[in-house]
């Protein structure tokens, strides 16, 4: 997970890396992304056009 400091935020740097990843993926072929977010994540990335097709739940286990 990628996180900015609250002194930092809400400044556009989010749109700004979330485009020019999206961009460098379209140029090399790519016609279809997956992205899985935290809520304040999902809310950036459904700003920029895309949308929920699934929840995602991660899970771990220990030892």
């Amino acid at each position: 997970m990628i996180g900015t400091e609250p002194a930092h935020q809400r400044r556009g740097l989010g749109r700004a890396v979330m485009a020019a990843l999206a961009g460098r993926a379209v140029e090399r072929g790519a016609r279809q992304g997956v992205l899985v977010a935290s809520p304040d994540g999902r809310a950036l990335y459904e700003a920029m056009g895309w949308r929920l097709r699934s929840p995602v739940t991660a899970a771990g286990r220990m030892g």
